[in-house]
């Protein structure tokens, strides 16, 4: 048996629009660029709610999906599959930043409340202008660590 990495996704066979995500990850940045420059634990709150709802499964109730949605409509984008539980577990790391942002924010710990904020904007720059999903990426490390899969050899 050899051990091979590849990102896979072992969990649901559920399928989400990626336009859809990516269009999502442009108004989490716009959001986040919006809440840093307020330093705004309101605005920052009210996005890890909307990550909250999309982490943990309510994704129909997330605004900002709804947003996206209608973004993707307005282009006249069609439909591209992409694995949904990846990022879902995206959706839960940007569940821990904004929460954290927004409560570093609330107790004027702007330093650190900052610092998170570039790297969740980061992160949401990364999927929606270049395709690239860091929590999706992070959730096929972990997956390729404690669920290793295996072939044998032909």
């Amino acid at each position: 048996m050899t051990y091979s990495f590849e990102l896979f996704c072992p969990i649901s066979p559920k399928r989400i629009d990626e336009n859809v995500a990516r269009l999502t990850a442009a108004f989490v940045l716009a959001i986040t660029i919006v809440g840093l420059s307020l330093r705004s634990p309101l605005l920052m709150t009210g996005l890890a709610v909307d990550f909250a709802l999309r982490t943990f499964g309510f994704a129909r109730f997330s605004p900002v999906r709804a947003a996206a949605q209608w973004g993707r409509d307005l282009l006249s984008l069609k439909p591209r599959p992409t694995d949904a539980a990846p990022k879902r577990f995206a959706a839960g790391i940007g569940l821990l930043f904004s929460s954290f942002i927004a409560m570093a924010f609330l107790v004027d710990w702007n330093v650190p409340g900052l610092v998170a904020g570039i790297v969740l904007a980061t992160c949401a720059f990364l999927e929606s202008a270049l395709n690239f999903c860091v929590g999706c990426y992070v959730y096929s490390l972990l997956l390729g660590r404690w669920i290793p899969r295996f072939r044998s050899e032909e």
